[in-house]
């Protein structure tokens, strides 16, 4: 069968050359990635509330104070996502200029169907929110024939830094100068036998189970105390990719220079060299060359179960990585990629710190102790009551002022407490947010119209627009893997049943995507019914000529039904009253 699979080499082995470079490739993108992971844990963890050390956490036990965790990080990190959330965009084609303008709308209408199938707004909210914390997350496409046995269904996934390795030594952001990528999941026997049905489930069932090797040490069941017991009933599932080069067959046009992928088999071959040789013309030639595609190899607990072209038929790996701040130039990985959470992870550090320094001082102004010569007091516990009414009983022989004399509490320094308000607002500046970002005043006017309060926010988003801007290129990279798979996947009567209509004959071809329209970002709507209407209603303010019975058509309210049935018996109406007048004009 179809299935996804297609050209698909079918292996199995321990001992394979695959499986050794897998390995080869991991060990030695982790030595540089290493300091990375370590790095980005510590992220994860101070944004989850776990700042202190063990050696400071003993400490404190050891002085009885209080071990405080007063999390400031997440507000941060809560504040980027939510306006991310409250502003999604929809990844939308345009025709460039004397392109088909049908065949763009009709890749918008099938980009809205798969991406609300695919729960995409979701998936890439949850990714870029991950970046926030650590600074790098993928978005990935697979094919699901649960529902569709031929073309298969598009879905989308996120993983985090932690279930990754990539080539340490790519620099752009779409992957376009990665060699090596591979991720790890961990899976139960059924899980696998569903993903690898060619496979004998007998043989799966033979698999060894627990994590067997030192790879992705960062997962975070890997933290746990015995994660080989833990993970006793799961099997490592491993999807290596690598760039590689094959021979292709492309019919090339001599005049402008546009190519198209040949995979026919010899008899078709023979034709077309028969049907190109009948043309009057010596423009359009059979060449062969090569072209760069992505081998996926799946290696489960060790073992090699397929290696192929991957799944979705891309040329490219099926993911694109979401990065916060990436500084290719920069040699040490620790620095290379960091998210929010890396700024300002000190300051929270620092936070927690004056703030338990400031609640032992409170603690120790209430009861500070006192100095007494022994005997001197009826009964020392006398001495450890707090609040009012204390009495302390002096023994006979014994000056008060002498020989029983309260500690004095030591004083605040002066701007103690101004200092931690000096942090609280660092945690909150040094990653670019503010209060305007809030819509508030520095200056504290609050009393604001919603339009100053919108400016201010805005104004306050400049400082790191450029995260929303490489989120937004990370999107646009996703829809070209997506159309691309559409086109690689979907049949036309897949895609006439999604669009209600004949998709035109550009659609098909792939050279309409990368020469006749651009991906970009537009305002987002839950159904592309929506987008219309509003669009609708912009040409309607600017005097277009409109007939209000399209409008209502794609109107998302409630009872528009009923609106059709008033608007047409008022036409109805009017019509019965133009041909009455009419007819009085023909009698005089």
């Amino acid at each position: 069968g179809r299935c996804g699979y297609r050209m698909t080499t079918y292996v199995s082995g321990t001992n394979n050359e695959k499986v050794f470079q897998f390995n080869q490739f991991f060990y030695d993108a982790y030595r540089t990635w290493g300091v990375y992971f370590a790095h980005a844990y510590r992220d994860l963890r101070a944004y989850a509330g776990d700042n202190w050390s063990n050696r400071e956490k003993t400490k404190l036990e050891q002085q009885n104070r209080m071990i405080l965790e007063l999390n400031k990080i997440r507000r941060v990190v809560n504040l980027y996502s939510g306006y991310e959330r409250e502003n999604r965009t929809a990844t939308v084609c345009a025709p460039v200029e004397g392109s088909d303008v049908q065949t763009a709308d009709q890749m918008s209408n099938l980009l809205y169907y798969v991406y609300d199938k695919a729960n995409a707004d979701y998936i890439i909210s949850e990714a870029f929110e991950h970046s926030l914390k650590t600074g790098l997350s993928i978005i990935g496409l697979y094919m699901d024939y649960s529902r569709d046995k031929i073309n298969g269904d598009i879905k989308m996934y996120w993983k985090p830094f932690n279930a990754l390795m990539i080539d340490p030594y790519f620099t752009k952001r779409d992957l376009s100068d990665c060699d090596q990528c591979s991720t790890r999941d961990l899976l139960s026997k059924e899980q696998i036998k569903g993903l690898l049905p060619w496979i004998d489930p007998a043989q799966i069932d033979m698999l060894p189970t627990g994590i067997r090797d030192n790879k992705y040490q960062y997962l975070g069941i890997y933290r746990q105390y015995n994660s080989t017991y833990i993970a006793k009933n799961l099997c490592t599932y491993d999807q290596y990719w690598k760039r590689i080069t094959v021979e292709q067959k492309y019919l090339v046009d001599l005049v402008t220079g546009v190519s198209e992928e040949w995979s026919g088999d010899k008899d078709a071959e023979k034709e077309l060299m028969k049907r190109l040789s009948e043309l009057p013309h010596d423009r359009l030639r059979l060449i062969k060359s090569h072209k760069r595609t992505v081998e996926l190899n799946i290696i489960v607990s060790g073992q090699l179960m397929y290696t192929g072209p991957d799944p979705t038929g891309l040329d490219n790996f099926p993911f694109i990585p979401v990065l916060l701040y990436h500084e290719p130039l920069i040699d040490t990985f620790e620095l290379k990629i960091q998210g929010i959470v890396r700024s300002v992870r000190d300051a929270q550090r620092q936070y927690n710190r004056r703030h338990s320094q400031i609640i032992d001082i409170m603690e120790s102004i209430i009861n500070t102790g006192w100095i007494t010569k022994n005997g001197a007091v009826l009964d020392p516990n006398m001495l450890m009551q707090a609040g009012q009414g204390r009495q302390v009983v002096v023994n006979e022989g014994y000056d008060v002022n002498a020989d029983v004399r309260e500690i004095s509490p030591p004083n605040i320094p002066p701007g103690y407490l101004q200092y931690q308000d000096i942090i609280d607002k660092n945690i909150m500046e040094i990653p670019g947010a503010s209060d305007e970002l809030l819509g508030l005043s520095s200056v504290g006017d609050s009393q604001v119209s919603g339009k100053l309060a919108e400016v201010r926010a805005s104004n306050g988003l400049k400082g790191n627009r450029g995260i929303f801007d490489n989120l937004e290129q990370s999107k646009k990279y996703l829809g070209k893997l997506v159309i691309e798979c559409i086109q690689k996947n979907y049949s036309p009567g897949k895609i006439q049943r999604i669009l209600g209509e004949e998709p035109s004959e550009q659609f098909l071809s792939g050279q309409f995507e990368e020469y006749d329209c651009a991906i970009k970002q537009a305002v987002k709507t839950p159904t592309q019914r929506e987008a219309y209407y509003y669009q609708l209603l912009q040409l309607l303010s600017l005097g277009a000529p409109i007939p209000w019975d399209k409008v209502l058509e794609v109107a998302p309210i409630q009872g528009s039904t009923k609106l059709h049935e008033i608007l047409a018996q008022q036409q109805e109406q009017q019509q019965q009253a133009a041909q009455i007048e009419q007819e009085q004009m023909q009698m005089q």
